[in-house]
């Protein structure tokens, strides 16, 4: 993988065991009100795992699962609009290959959760139509643009 000017990005490379401080990793936009932290991204077989932000007015828009996905709640409160349950601190949540859905801010404070996503997420237009595909390309061009962008260094999530 190239960087713009014609650097490689071996800096996203990471062999083995691997500890990351989250803290030393920026919120990269996503959307309005929504933001992400990459902490491992699997470009082989096409998995990614990382920390979802969502303040108040945040929402990710409506989308299909093509694998499934498994969350963790740090903080903060979240719902699916298509379902009548909450997510809280500490809750895992589950979602099967194929879910449909729309993630909301619940509660006053902006929410975080531990993201696992084991495959592509299409997002859909208000006919269902797909909009855009999320890859684990995709989702790791825009940590890279971001960095360069602002001058920040690649972290190695890449393994």
């Amino acid at each position: 993988m190239e960087a713009k000017g014609g650097h490689t990005l071996d800096a996203l490379l990471s062999v083995g065991d691997q500890l990351r401080d989250p803290e030393l990793l920026p919120w990269v936009p996503q959307a309005d009100g929504v933001f992400f932290k990459p902490l491992r991204v699997d470009r082989e077989h096409g998995t990614w795992t990382n920390l979802l932000r969502v303040t108040r007015q945040g929402t990710v828009s409506r989308h299909r699962h093509l694998a499934p996905v498994e969350a963790w709640v740090i903080s903060g409160e979240w719902r699916y609009l298509e379902r009548d349950w909450v997510a809280r601190p500490g809750t895992y949540i589950f979602e099967p290959e194929g879910d449909i859905h729309t993630l909301v801010n619940n509660g006053e404070a902006t929410m975080v959760t531990l993201f696992c996503i084991h495959g592509p997420i299409e997002y859909l237009g208000p006919g269902g139509e797909v909009v855009f595909t999320e890859t684990a390309e995709t989702k790791l061009a825009k940590y890279v643009q971001f960095c360069q962008a602002h001058d920040l260094p690649l972290a190695a999530v890449v393994g």
